[in-house]
């Protein structure tokens, strides 16, 4: 049994397009695993948000997460992430709004800068602006949805732009979740973003490179770090346990089986090197037995799941795990029975 008292668990949808999978295949593929993790009790499905690149097709996640609040009834829906520069804010304030009222108030806003250079080129966005767009455009979003209207001049916005018709924007539709939805910082291998979460008191989310040692640790910077920005015991616990790690897992009915299954498709993914740098699993050339022992991904019958999960909620701190089951566009059949055995046969062991 694991000594976080609920912990909580949400799939991740990536949307990779390997070449066994049509573009059509591939977007159905991620409703229907949300429509079922809605069924199986997950508590979260957060979706990933790239463009220009086979291993993400989702470009604008919010669109995404509209076609799981039509189709779902209780699981919470994140953005992981919403690349803020990209992203005109005005816009994105109101297409998160419309989800957030869509799904009965059930948005996560993970929110992050973007990393891949190719996505910057692609939107003519000059990278060296990141930061500061970053910036800008969260105050604008937060500004929307806390006030409903928007009044913004900044370095790269100006909302609404000069002329003679308005000085301010309405927002519409108002958010549901007041006064905002809830963020969360998404942290790859930045100890910066973790310690910026901190200070503004949000939670996060991280990537699958830390160890269990490097999240214990991360979970002390943040602890430290909002303690000094002056948040409380209780707040800063409760962030904790509304945090995650991602983690692809795949449950079968053996150790051996799970292994063989999940092989082909997690490693084309993985021996993409662009795709290792960007997911945080480094630029090393490892073998699939390597991601195994670092546990990178967790395997196994589902006492075995089970026993890794307690083991990695106990000696990190953290409430949640992000599982993500379709790592390298896994068959179908075979991440649904994944998900299903999770739910009915790993939960009620922690």
């Amino acid at each position: 049994m694991s000594n976080v008292a609920t912990p909580h668990y949400g799939i991740f949808s990536l949307s990779n397009v390997p070449p066994w999978n049509t573009h059509n295949e591939v977007v159905n593929k991620a409703i229907e695993q949300i429509v079922h993790a809605d069924k199986l009790g997950f508590e979260e499905a957060w979706v990933a948000e790239h463009n220009g690149r086979r291993y993400g097709i989702v470009a604008s996640a919010q669109l995404l997460l509209a076609a799981a609040a039509a189709a779902t009834s209780r699981i919470r829906l994140g953005s992981g992430v919403s690349r803020l520069p990209m992203h005109h804010p005005l816009r994105l304030a109101e297409d998160y709004a419309y989800v957030d009222q869509l799904s009965g108030g059930r948005l996560n806003f993970g929110i992050g800068k973007a990393y891949d250079r190719l996505e910057f080129q692609a939107y003519g966005i000059p990278e060296a602006e990141r930061d500061e767009r970053y910036e800008e455009v969260f105050e604008i979003v937060m500004q929307a949805w806390r006030t409903g209207k928007v009044k913004f001049a900044g370095k790269h916005y100006r909302v609404p732009a000069e002329g003679e018709v308005a000085d301010e924007i309405e927002l519409f539709p108002e958010v549901a979740q007041k006064p905002t939805p809830p963020v969360f910082v998404m942290v790859s291998s930045s100890e910066e973003s973790l310690r910026s979460a901190a200070r503004r008191g949000f939670s996060f989310v991280l990537g699958q490179r830390p160890t269990r040692d490097d999240v214990r640790r991360l979970v002390g910077v943040y602890r430290e770090e909002a303690r000094a920005a002056g948040h409380s015991f209780d707040a800063i616990d409760e962030n904790i346990a509304r945090a995650s790690q991602l983690k692809a897992i795949h449950v079968a009915d053996s150790h051996e089986q799970a292994r063989r299954e999940y092989e082909h498709g997690y490693m084309w993914y993985v021996n993409i090197l662009s795709n290792r740098a960007k997911v945080g699993l480094g630029i090393d050339e490892l073998t699939y037995d390597e991601y195994i022992d670092r546990k990178t991904l967790i395997l196994g019958s589902p006492e075995q799941v089970a026993e890794e999960l307690a083991s990695f909620h106990s000696h990190t701190g953290l409430g949640g795990l992000v599982a993500w089951f379709d790592a390298g566009s896994q068959p179908q059949e075979q991440v649904l029975r994944s998900m299903t055995m999770f739910a009915e046969k790993v939960r009620p062991q922690l």
